[in-house]
């Protein structure tokens, strides 16, 4: 039996089920580790390398959450996120081939914008999607205007069947603030909805 196709995917990274407007997010509370690969219901899927270097902590976290309140639309797609030491990989698995709108959700919650030691904190990274990369050096803070802000990243892109996104870590920004080990790729959310399908 072939598996079933699909045209959309909604991801509430490091979250649970979500229901924004007529958009249901699916919850991705995997764990996750230093070398795993996980799939879901042959949907999506994720693969995670990389750990956190310094920390002195024997379990690193690959989720994380927010403690504060959140000033911005839809905050609750906000309040949870998936991150990596070295490089995170989402796949969408079995969709109908054709040109999708990739929408990727960021808002930055582990640094702080109050002028403690914790707001000097910079997370730097590149996007990749189906191999090309789409942003070089990205930080979410900076093209959010501040911490505890999203931003919205959306790019069209053709797909056969499978979708890939990385996030891929290269070495810059802060890896000590507000305590050792963060650093790395942190994204909120995932998107993807069908601009133009070539249904069979």
């Amino acid at each position: 039996m072939l598996p079933s196709h699909w045209s959309s995917l909604y991801i509430n990274c490091g979250g649970d089920v979500l229901s924004v407007g007529s958009d249901s997010y699916e919850s991705d509370l995997e764990q996750g580790g230093p070398s795993s690969f996980t799939s879901t219901e042959n949907r999506w899927g994720f693969s995670n390398t990389g750990h956190f270097l310094d920390n002195n902590i024997n379990t690193d976290n690959y989720t994380v959450k927010n403690t504060s309140r959140l000033l911005m639309n839809n905050p609750e797609l906000y309040m949870s996120a998936r991150v990596s030491a070295l490089s995170l990989t989402y796949y969408g698995f079995c969709l109908h081939s054709g040109s999708y709108n990739v929408s990727l959700h960021f808002a930055e919650i582990v640094f702080t914008d109050d002028g403690t030691y914790s707001s000097l904190g910079r997370r730097v990274f590149d996007i990749y999607i189906q191999g090309e990369r789409v942003e070089k050096d990205f930080d979410i803070s900076d093209e959010a205007g501040g911490v505890g802000k999203e931003i919205v990243k959306s790019y069209t892109v053709n797909v056969n069947a499978t979708l890939f996104i990385r996030l891929n870590w290269a070495g810059k920004g802060t890896t000590a603030i507000p305590s050792r080990g963060v650093y790395g790729p942190l994204i909120s959310a995932i998107s993807v909805n069908p601009s133009k399908l070539l249904l069979p």
